[in-house]
C-alpha cells in the first residue's frame, strides 16, 4: 500500500476507533474491539499504528478536532444571530458530551496524560485567533470579547464533562446577554455612520 493511501486509511481508522472508545469506554475497549470496528483482521491495526497508545493519542487529538470544528463552526457562522448560536451551541453540547468524555478520560489517565497536554496547548493556541474572530464579526475589541469567549468555553466543557444544566445556563446566559449587547452596539454604530 502506498503512503498516501495507508495515511488516509490510518485517518478512516482513527475515526472509526474514537466512535468505538466514545460508545464502549477507554479502559474496556480492547484493540481486538478496534480491529473489529475497522474491518481488519486481529492484530490489523498494528499495519497503521505501533502501540495502543500510538491510536488511543490519536483519538483524543480526533476528539478535540471534532469538538473544536463543531462549536467554532457554529460560532462563526452563527455570530449575527446570538441566540441561535446559544441554542446551536447547547445542542451540540449535548450531542458531543459523550465525546468529550472520552477526551476527559484520555486526560486524567495516569498512562496518557503526559502525553496528551501538548494536544492541549495546541488547541489554547488557537483561542486567541477564535476571539479576534469574533471581535471583528462584533466590531469590537478583542479585550471586550475575550472573557466571554472563555467563558463559553469553559461553560460548554464543563457542560459536555458533567452534563449539569445547573452550572450551564447562568454562565451561558450571562455570555449571550453580553454578546447581544455588543451585537447591539455595533448595529447602532453601523446605524449612525449609515446617517
Amino acid at each position: 500500500m502506498n503512503e498516501d493511501k495507508k495515511n488516509q486509511k490510518r485517518k478512516e481508522i482513527i475515526g472509526v476507533c474514537l466512535d468505538c472508545f466514545v460508545e464502549r469506554g477507554l479502559t474496556v475497549t480492547t484493540t481486538k474491539d478496534l480491529c473489529t470496528a475497522a474491518n481488519l483482521q486481529n492484530g490489523g491495526i498494528y499495519y497503521y499504528f505501533s502501540t495502543k497508545e500510538e491510536i488511543v493519542l490519536a483519538c483524543a487529538e480526533e476528539a478535540i478536532i471534532r469538538i473544536e470544528k463543531s462549536a467554532f463552526d457554529i460560532v462563526l457562522e452563527d455570530i449575527s444571530d446570538i441566540r441561535s448560536m446559544m441554542d446551536r451551541l447547547d445542542t451540540l453540547a449535548d450531542k458531543m458530551s459523550p465525546t468529550m468524555r472520552f477526551l476527559v478520560s484520555v486526560c486524567v489517565s495516569h498512562e496518557y496524560e503526559e502525553q496528551v497536554k501538548p494536544s492541549l496547548v495546541r488547541l489554547a493556541a488557537r483561542y486567541p485567533y477564535y476571539t479576534e474572530k469574533v471581535a471583528e464579526i462584533l466590531g469590537c475589541t478583542k479585550d471586550e470579547v475575550e472573557p466571554f469567549i472563555h467563558l463559553s468555553i469553559l461553560a460548554i466543557n464543563n457542560y459536555m464533562i458533567f452534563a449539569e444544566r445547573a452550572l450551564f445556563e447562568p454562565q451561558i446566559e450571562s455570555v449571550k446577554k453580553e454578546l447581544m449587547r455588543l451585537a447591539e452596539k455595533k448595529r447602532k454604530r453601523s446605524t449612525t455612520e449609515e446617517n
